[in-house]
């Protein structure tokens, strides 16, 4: 039996995703909660914060299709989150906050 990536929805708190996010660009990652950039994809913590990392989302995920089974065998753990969600929701959110 092959075994194949499925995107698979759940309802999560988007302030506990930010607190545990990896962003990955095309060279190097970011925390979401602190800022902090260069941060390598085998970094389990936040050099800066010491956020533990849980989730990570890239922001241009056609380019890392050929890592993110490595990634996910390496770190079963740990969760992709759709960048493109991420920043959609996490958008809202501050205008809601905003318009309060």
């Amino acid at each position: 039996m092959t075994q194949r990536l499925i995107r698979i929805y759940q309802n999560l708190d988007i302030e506990k995703i930010k607190s545990h996010l990896l962003l990955y660009g095309d060279l190097a990652g970011q925390c979401a909660q602190c800022q902090q950039i260069g941060i390598k994809l085998d970094v389990l913590k936040c050099p800066h914060c010491q956020a533990d990392f849980q989730f990570l989302a890239f922001k241009n995920i056609k380019d890392h299709l050929p890592k993110i089974s490595k990634i996910l065998r390496e770190r079963p753990s740990l969760v992709l989150v759709d960048f493109d969600d991420f920043k959609r929701i996490s958008s809202a959110n501050k205008a809601e906050e905003f318009l309060k």
